[in-house]
């Protein structure tokens, strides 16, 4: 269940937003080549704060309803080695994730490194379109049509979300963007002209912190743990296999294009 769709893109020296106040009003700063994002709705308790460099660290404790999204990253988006390197902790429904958006057509996208207790694929109208294995790992491939939603375009859209799920959790190495792009529109799944791409907590109800540098790939191996592929009775997602589908059947992409460009 990702329902954020961020229209704001800001930054603040250290923020916090309680039940009840207002979303932080749009505006956007860059800082030494970093793009750096900071959206909240009115029921979110998040506190952000922004540090020299790639860095940044975010703490929070939302009740039912709060939603937030922060990060930092790039304007424009590219296809490029994205490093990164940091902790992740969550109790309740949070991600780390490479979040972005592009325009014409519109699209929210996410690469997703970990999770806390939800699967955003546990959803009744996902749709998985395969996987697609890179830099050593695999990531489930789905989508999702948001309707009357926010974006960067307007507070009343209609847009694609897709997802690149990691099947083992980490937090911290290097994501070839190029490669999830290019499995997306081997999928069907087109993308358009790149807007901006951060590395970004997003957290939804619960609590956690996170504290990652952008830039920075971790100099000691990162652990992994399974992803969780529980689905709930109500909202089991399946896979689309179709050959009369208008979008291509479930299936493995393998993708060894190394762009020029490391982050």
């Amino acid at each position: 269940m990702f329902y954020l769709a961020t229209s704001v893109i800001g930054f603040t020296a250290a923020i916090a937003n309680v039940a009840g106040a207002a979303p932080q009003p749009l505006f956007e700063t860059r800082q030494n080549g970093f793009m750096i994002q900071n959206w909240a709705n009115d029921y979110a308790e998040v506190n952000f704060n922004n540090n020299p460099g790639g860095a940044f660290n975010v703490t929070w404790d939302n009740n039912p309803g709060g939603n937030f999204v922060v990060g930092k990253g790039y304007r424009p988006a590219s296809d490029m080695l994205f490093n990164y390197t940091g902790t992740f902790k969550v109790n309740g429904w949070a991600y780390l994730a490479l979040y972005g958006w592009t325009t014409d057509p519109l699209v929210e996208y996410y690469v997703i490194e970990s999770m806390g207790q939800h699967n955003p694929s546990d959803n009744a109208s996902a749709t998985q379109y395969g996987t697609v294995d890179s830099d050593g790992a695999t990531y489930e491939i789905w989508q999702k049509e948001r309707t009357n939603a926010p974006s960067i375009i307007g507070d009343h859209t209609d847009f694609q979300q897709y997802w690149s799920i990691r099947t083992k959790m980490h937090c911290g190495g290097t994501i070839n963007t190029g490669n999830h792009f290019r499995a997306w529109e081997a999928a069907g799944l087109k993308l358009g002209k790149q807007n901006y791409m951060v590395m970004g907590i997003e957290g939804q109800q619960g609590s956690g912190e996170a504290d990652i540098t952008v830039g920075v790939r971790p100099t000691i191996a990162v652990p992994e743990t399974p992803t969780s592929t529980y689905r709930s009775v109500r909202r089991t997602s399946t896979k689309r296999t179709s050959s009369t589908s208008t979008r291509r059947p479930a299936t493995t992409t393998r993708v060894d294009t190394v762009p020029t460009r490391a982050h």
